[in-house]
């Protein structure tokens, strides 16, 4: 069962599963009374969960030398496990939104083929599948403000999860360009240099926190937002700056922004209170 929640990336789910749910607090909902944000946070966290499942059966190769203990590449888990896994998690996960409402099962379409397509071919291609992972995540925001036909008050979060990812992805694949160099993955790292992606984050990086400073002064966001932002998003950008200025490590930068998307939320939600 361990290698199961392994494969899934039960703790990505799990975010997938909180930022549905923050998107209800977002639009004004009481999600401890709201049955259909906890179905869509459910299958939110189910189609990504399987995603997680098929990602690892097409990208075996590159686990074995990047990520050898991943459960397929270490052969704890056979392939066509994995897949009957994936299946099964996103079916699930399609059926539940198909009983909230017609639009929720379509975004929830959607994005399932999107997980499939990036796994399959778009992961491969330069900065297409950055911007594809970026866009899922963002689009779970308005997935869940669709499921409470409230989604107007989700795009200040969605284009935060968007950019925030974005920047992730392209420090991901730079931490990655080893064993990506080895199987032929055309990213940006191995297509030109992680030189050029710690660039191209750090322009990113200082964008968002102009953004985010902007919301505040363009009255889209209160202050409790940036007070919250000032604590915590300012300071982690700076240093991931810092990090990608000095090369010292990828790894840490990237979970930099995992850091930075969690308090992200807080501020939204903070503001929104």
């Amino acid at each position: 069962m361990f290698q199961y929640l392994k494969l899934a990336r039960v703790g990505n789910a799990l975010i997938t599963f909180l930022s549905v749910e923050c998107a209800g607090i977002l639009s004004g909902v009481n999600i401890a009374k709201n049955g259909d944000i906890l179905a869509a946070s459910i299958a939110a966290a189910l189609i990504t969960a399987g995603g997680n499942a098929v990602n690892d059966v097409f990208d075996v190769d590159i686990d074995r030398i990047n990520r050898p203990r991943r459960p397929i590449a270490s052969g704890r888990i056979s392939s066509a496990k994995a897949q009957t896994f994936y299946l099964i998690l996103t079916a699930a996960g399609l059926i539940i939104s198909g009983f909230i409402s017609l639009p929720v099962f379509l975004i929830a379409l959607v994005a399932s083929l999107l997980v499939f397509l990036y796994s399959f071919k778009l992961k491969r291609m330069v900065f297409l599948g950055n911007f594809v992972v970026a866009f899922l995540t963002g689009l779970t925001f308005i997935y869940g403000g669709m499921a409470v036909k409230d989604f107007r008050d989700v795009y200040p979060a969605a284009m935060f999860a968007f950019l925030t990812n974005l920047i992730r992805e392209i420090i991901k694949d730079a931490e990655d360009v080893k064993g990506d160099k080895e199987i032929g993955v055309r990213t940006i790292a191995t297509q030109y240099d992680t030189g050029i992606s710690s660039l191209l984050s750090i322009l990113l990086t200082a964008l968002l926190l102009v953004l985010v400073w902007g919301a505040y002064q363009m009255q889209i966001l209160p202050i409790q937002f940036l007070t919250v932002c000032g604590l915590t998003i300012f300071p982690i950008g700076v240093y991931i700056i810092y990090l990608l200025i000095s090369r010292k490590s990828f790894s840490e930068a990237s979970f930099g922004y995992k850091l930075m998307m969690i308090f992200g939320l807080v501020a939204l939600i903070v503001g929104k209170i």
